[in-house]
């Protein structure tokens, strides 16, 4: 699919990034590049735009005019002048374009109010998650016991065995660290989707 290329892979090395603690000047970001938003926010404009045609159809109409109208042996010529008032034509269009409106506006509203308190959410556990994958990994390298555990087979103190099920509780911590990784770098993800 390279054309026949090697790919080399430079970085072997998942890159940590670390999320600000301010939730609110992320959000605002997140919400300004938000698309749904930017598409409620023009189909209320073109809501409103069509509540004011709506107002202006059932305004009543003038027509001015020439008109000519032949029949056998008289002509019929001049200037006409006509009004015509909607009585019943657009009764209900004004009313049905403002609740249009209105409800565009309350469904804004409810979508910007479930957006910030899912993103909420997600900035609260990727900001514990952090801490757990840094606590986590400062204990790790502080009871890192590698070294004397060799040391300790080395001189004969422990046996095989003990060794073996020494270094499988460090790695089986060492997964642990890296699960939660993981987690923070999914959570991670899934807030940059909206930036």
């Amino acid at each position: 699919m390279n054309g026949g290329n090697a790919v080399e892979f430079t970085g072997s090395a998942f890159q940590i990034t670390e999320l600000s603690a301010d939730f609110e000047q992320w959000y605002i970001l997140a919400e300004q590049k938000n698309p749904t938003f930017s598409w409620l926010k023009k189909e209320i404009e073109i809501s409103q735009k069509q509540t004011g045609l709506n107002k202006a159809m059932s305004l009543p109409k003038l027509q001015t005019g020439y008109m000519s109208e032949k029949v056998v042996g008289q002509q019929f010529q001049g200037v006409t002048v006509g009004l015509t008032i909607p009585l019943w034509e657009n009764k209900n269009k004004v009313k049905y374009a403002e609740a249009n409106s209105q409800a565009l506006v309350s469904i804004a509203a409810d979508s910007k109010i479930q957006f910030y308190n899912h993103l909420k959410s997600l900035h609260t556990k990727t900001i514990a998650l952090q801490k757990n994958v840094n606590d986590y990994r400062s204990g790790l390298l502080a009871f890192d016991s590698s070294e004397l555990i060799k040391k300790a087979l080395d001189q004969g103190e422990i046996s095989l065995i003990n060794y073996i099920m020494e270094f499988s509780l460090y790695y089986e911590s060492v997964n642990k660290l890296l699960e939660l990784e993981r987690d923070m770098n999914k959570t991670m993800a899934e807030l940059n989707r909206y930036m």
